[in-house]
């Protein structure tokens, strides 16, 4: 896969700074074959010379533009192969970006979730963690009232002075 990529990307660089040498090429390759044809026909005919070769020079000459025209459909042919890939893969860049921003949104979004859950277990966990010390702490205060003989009036942690729940 990555000789193709190398070969296209090869390919491409050519095509860009070597598509007029091509041109002129194909045109003068056609113009030589058709002018061969033109010529083995007036052989064939009755050679005449010098009326011949005009005859051949004017089948030339209105060919050339013929020519012209097929090297460039041939032309234009490949540059629009090369649009459409380009097309192609632009899109396919662009569809994969995306989907890494997606995926690195919806990464953020479930470890920001994991964050929260764990957050609040460990505030959970802290928090009767808290309210056990709060328990233990009124207990050795009762304990040590009762052991003194005193009164204990202080209401346990987990209820207010009125006796409903926080």
């Amino acid at each position: 896969m990555n000789k193709f990529r190398t070969f296209r990307q090869a390919v491409r660089e050519f095509w860009k700074t070597g598509k007029t040498g091509i041109a002129l090429f194909l045109v003068s390759l056609f113009t030589l074959i058709y002018g061969y044809i033109a010529l083995e026909f007036e052989n064939t005919q009755v050679w005449k010379g010098h009326v011949s070769v005009q005859n051949v020079t004017k089948d030339i000459s209105a060919f050339i533009p013929v020519g012209a025209a097929l090297v460039a459909m041939i032309i234009g042919g490949i540059d629009l192969m090369m649009l459409l890939a380009d097309f192609i893969q632009a899109r396919r860049e662009k569809k994969i970006e995306e989907a890494k921003i997606i995926a690195k949104e919806e990464g953020k979004v479930e470890g920001i979730a994991e964050g929260i859950a764990e957050g609040k277990a460990v505030g959970i966990a802290e928090g009767k963690a808290e309210v056990y010390r709060e328990i233990a702490e009124w207990e050795r205060r009762r304990k040590e009232a009762e052991a003194q003989g005193e009164e204990f009036t202080e209401p346990p942690p987990t209820q207010s002075q009125n006796n409903s729940q926080e």
